[in-house]
């Protein structure tokens, strides 16, 4: 069952219910309802014999009244019930009502488990009436879900509901809750959903539902990789859908099909293919090697899951041709109260006698349809790419092609790549969680044409004027733009360059593994790092309309994190700790306390108190993510922001997370340039 069924049916036991209809309506509801209902439909049904059927178009409504006995929201604090869509995506409003007026009114997506009505799965939805953001605690004498599609009657939502109730309040915990898991209490209302072995794509996945910075629902479905194949070959442990709200409407980001689609897997590259086994494709899609899953961390506002697989390499540096089989850890991390999910890797390279592979990593890769488009055959043309490295490109006529104009011009510090449609106003992108000097990314013989434009020179002279296909340090649509026009392609994808995976040190500019020149002869100052025995990075995967740049954001935030000083008056900052999700070589924070692995400000609690200062040197921090180790309290109780106490589960989002003894905070605020202070009390 899904972790949100679990929780919602403990909580159920432990306190009064007030059933408004189970096979039938009860208590002294009646049918209300205007428009075409079955309160008899005998499938699908989600528990008993009979569920309610809903052809919802026009406006029209599904209502449960009580005239003549109203209710307390005071006393009966939630409502709770299971809904499923037909086509997915069914934009329905709740509204209570009393003597006719409309009390509350408010979207239903935000409620339910997913972020989003189902497709053929019924999915719980639980609307906290007394508490915020409703904060509802007067009468109420009728309960009505309402179509907001506006759809004619050709055209309708078709919808099953069933399980209506509603729950007291009170004191009295939940028993799921009683052996301390994630402290006291059940489950907030607007709290991180999860939903398990969800069907996506004949897999088997999770769901994780949560609301972003504009209290706006989200989600993103994680495809299993332990068992079975999507229809084009995948084995899973990826992104197989995301979705998001654009205005009143929720954009489902769907995996394109023909064997690359999803998001998240691994890609690496030889060098060259010299010296191969023939046993295997030496550049495969690692989302056709099956694998492991893991739910790390299940909290209240936040989630860490965790794919491992066992990849393959297939050529060496020299001779004898050999196969490795190197292992990768990957981590999503979810946290509510921020727009997008944290990706991080670890390759782990240590069986591998060092020098013997020089590959690049790829990783994140994958293609969804960006555009929220319900077909393959319905994308639309990509309207340009942009990526930063040591400086920014970005392409400047619409749609791409290789044609286009283009600037490379203006310096970077944090790496990220994307690319945007214009038809529909979608982009993607992925933004590393630390500078480019810490970790660096992208590759190949890019800064040849660093600090130039397209009205200087041609990117590929000869051929035409964007850079070469193989030029490009982030991998975005080069391999997918035809020799002339646009392409629907939103293959993206990070870039490293090669020897990153295996080599003693490898050269992070330019296309030699070895640094230097042609012939290998290593240059005075090239710059150098480590290819062995580990490498991590994290990356922020980023959705969202390409009018309101929510890459640029996203670089803006890690450039901010950058300006941060960090101190401690009761309990301390965290100085350093592991290198990546797999790696537990010990890395010196910079700046102290920014832990880049997972993208949290760090601190260590003294008997469960923090008392502490973020300083913010420049811009503005918006909705940080704390974690305090050392924390053994369960859920606190107080976190006060420069005095002013906060209310939590509202202002701030908190995780204890037992096992690790940490505590997980969204701060649901903005911190402009200054000093803020921070205390937290158990």
């Amino acid at each position: 069952m899904a972790v949100a069924a679990v929780l919602g049916g403990a909580a159920a036991s432990a306190q009064a219910d007030l059933v408004v209809y189970d096979d039938a309506l009860r208590n002294g509801f009646q049918n209300w309802s205007w428009g075409e209902v079955d309160l008899a439909s005998t499938a699908p049904v989600y528990a008993g014999t009979h569920a309610i059927a809903f052809r919802a178009h026009s406006w029209q409504g599904l209502s449960f009244a009580r005239p003549d006995q109203p209710l307390s929201a005071a006393t009966y604090r939630r409502l709770r019930f299971w809904i499923r869509g037909e086509a997915g995506g069914e934009q329905l409003r709740l509204v209570l009502q009393s003597g006719g007026a409309a009390v509350v009114d408010t979207a239903l997506d935000g409620y339910v488990a997913g972020g989003a009505v189902g497709a053929g799965q019924f999915r719980e939805v639980v609307v906290a009436l007394a508490d915020p953001p409703l904060a509802y605690t007067g009468m109420f004498d009728r309960i009505d879900l309402v179509d907001a599609s506006g759809n004619a009657a050709g055209n309708p939502q078709r919808v099953h509901v069933d399980e209506v109730r509603l729950l007291e309040g009170g004191t009295q915990p939940d028993p799921v809750f009683a052996d301390g898991f994630e402290g006291s209490g059940p489950p907030p209302a607007g709290g991180l959903t999860i939903e398990q072995d969800v069907a996506i794509d004949g897999l088997s996945g999770d769901r994780f539902g949560w609301t972003d910075r504009a209290g706006l629902p989200r989600s993103a479905t994680l495809a299993h990789n332990d068992a079975g194949t999507t229809a084009d070959g995948s084995r899973g442990g990826e992104l197989r859908e995301f979705r998001y709200r654009v205005g009143a409407a929720t954009r489902t980001l769907s995996a394109v099909g023909g064997g690359a689609g999803g998001f998240g897997y691994v890609v690496s590259h030889p060098t060259d293919a010299a010296f191969c086994t023939g046993g295997g494709d030496s550049s495969s899609l690692g989302h056709f090697t099956p694998g492991q899953f893991q739910r790390v961390f299940s909290g209240r506002h936040h989630a860490i899951f965790r794919f491992t697989q066992a990849y393959p390499r297939y050529c060496t540096v020299t001779a004898p041709a050999a196969r490795y089989d190197v292992p990768v850890t990957i981590d999503w991390v979810f946290a509510n109260g921020r727009d997008h999910p944290l990706w991080s890797i670890t390759w782990d390279l240590s069986a591998v006698p060092v020098g013997r592979l020089a590959d690049d990593s790829r990783a994140p890769y994958g293609e969804l349809r960006i555009d929220g488009a319900p077909s393959d055959a319905a994308r639309s043309p990509i309207a340009g790419t942009g990526w930063g490295d040591r400086y920014r490109f970005v392409s400047t006529q619409d749609p791409l092609t290789f044609a286009s104009g283009w600037t490379w011009n203006q310096p970077n510090t944090i790496p990220y790549a994307k690319l945007w449609t214009s038809a529909v106003d979608a982009t993607m992108g992925i933004v590393q969680s630390e500078t480019i000097d810490q970790q660096d990314a992208g590759g190949y013989w890019g800064q040849d044409l660093w600090m130039r434009s397209s009205a200087q020179v041609s990117g590929c002279p000869g051929q035409h004027l964007m850079p070469c296909n193989y030029n490009w340090p982030f991998q975005t649509v080069n391999y997918s733009l035809p020799g002339s026009g646009p392409t629907d392609s939103a293959r993206i994808a990070w870039g490293t360059n090669f020897g990153f995976l295996g080599q003693a040190q490898y050269r992070i500019r330019g296309n030699a593994y070895y640094g230097g020149s042609a012939n290998g002869t290593a240059l005075p100052g090239d710059p150098m790092a480590p290819g062995w025995p580990k490498k991590s990075y994290s990356t922020y995967i980023v959705f969202g309309t390409h009018s309101a740049d929510p890459v640029g954001a996203q670089v803006a935030q890690i450039e901010t994190i950058q300006t941060l000083t960090l101190a401690a008056t009761i309990g301390s900052v965290a100085t350093g700790g592991p290198a990546g999700i797999a790696d537990a070589t010990v890395q010196t924070y910079a700046p102290a306390g920014y832990d880049a692995v997972y993208g949290a400000l760090t601190f260590v609690a003294a008997a469960n108190r923090l008392d502490a200062t973020i300083g913010v040197g420049s811009g503005t921090l918006r909705d940080p993510l704390l974690v305090v180790r050392q924390w053994s309290g369960g859920l606190p109780t107080t976190l006060r922001l420069n005095g002013a106490v906060l209310v939590r589960d509202q202002d701030w989002l908190p995780s204890p997370r037992a096992g690790a003894q940490e505590l997980w905070i969204t701060l649901r605020r903005d911190l402009a340039a200054g000093a803020h202070r921070i205390e937290i009390v158990p």
